[in-house]
């Protein structure tokens, strides 16, 4: 019986045995410094700096408990009176013209009224807001923004409202009007 088979033809010298077809790759050694250690610190530093060097939200300081509001004005510092309807000399257009009286303690300089236009049933058919106008005798245009005139604490002035468009149907009497803000300053 025989333990090693020989096969006749194939010859085989201590020097050549069989080819390997990979070649063995070197595998270098490893390095005993802690490199990703290194690389985690580096990473987290750059993140400090990052968060330090980010603004920082103002903090809101109390106003002082007696501190003091300035007057401020409302509708009810505002008197309109002596209202009449005026055509005006362009197209259908009308005014309102009357007095306003200021009734508070500081210099109007800018009242917004809305105005509500009535049909022959009394049903409102349009309503439009409108700035209110000071007429002053002399100045270019005659009416000037309040702007311009402020009107002084119990001081009456003469005004106008201005109406390019009053809606179809209008009965013609008197808009009912509507104060929507005032403005003013310290007298």
């Amino acid at each position: 019986m025989a333990t090693n088979p020989q096969y006749p033809n194939e010859r085989r010298t201590p020097d050549t045995g069989p080819r390997d077809v990979h070649p063995k790759l070197k595998v270098p050694p490893k390095s005993q410094f802690p490199w990703t250690l290194i690389a985690i610190m580096v990473a987290a530093a750059i993140l400090i700096a990052i968060i330090a060097t980010l603004p920082r939200a103002t903090r809101m300081t109390p106003s002082p408990a007696a501190a003091q509001v300035p007057p401020q004005p409302t509708v009810n510092q505002v008197q309109l009176s002596n209202l009449s309807l005026q055509a005006a000399p362009v197209g259908g257009a009308y005014y309102l013209v009357g007095y306003l009286h200021n009734n508070g303690t500081t210099a109007i300089t800018g009242v917004q009224v809305e105005v509500s236009f009535k049909g022959a049933n009394g049903q409102t058919l349009n309503t439009q807001s409108r700035p209110v106008l000071a007429l002053v005798k002399g100045s270019e245009g005659d009416a000037q923004p309040l702007t311009k005139v402020p009107i002084k604490p119990n001081q009456a002035q003469m005004i106008r409202i201005y109406f390019d468009h009053p809606p179809v149907g209008w009965n013609h009497q008197l808009p009912g009007l509507r104060v929507l803000t005032v403005t003013a300053t310290a007298a």
